[in-house]
């Protein structure tokens, strides 16, 4: 599995010339621009606790997003030997 992690941690890049598409690029811009509102509008505690809380759902979302890369990973592998 060290090339499957490899792969995924970014050390073996197949898609380094990956654009973002415009979609993606607003969206993200849109999720910057709300985050820096909610930002400016928390003080103290309230902007501790969300940034704790973007931290852990960041967190998950990886390992998610790891969990279905491995996953498919295998069950293309599974496709191509059968």
């Amino acid at each position: 599995m060290s090339a499957l992690h490899d792969l995924w941690y970014g050390n073996l890049r197949p898609s380094e010339n990956r654009e973002i598409s415009k979609e993606e690029k607003n969206l993200i811009e849109s999720m910057a621009s709300q985050q820096e509102k909610l930002f400016a509008s928390l003080k103290d505690n309230d902007l501790k606790i969300f940034k704790e809380y973007i931290e852990y759902n960041e967190k998950y979302a990886s390992l998610v997003e790891w969990q279905a890369f491995e996953i498919g990973f295998k069950l293309a592998v599974k496709l191509l030997t059968e």
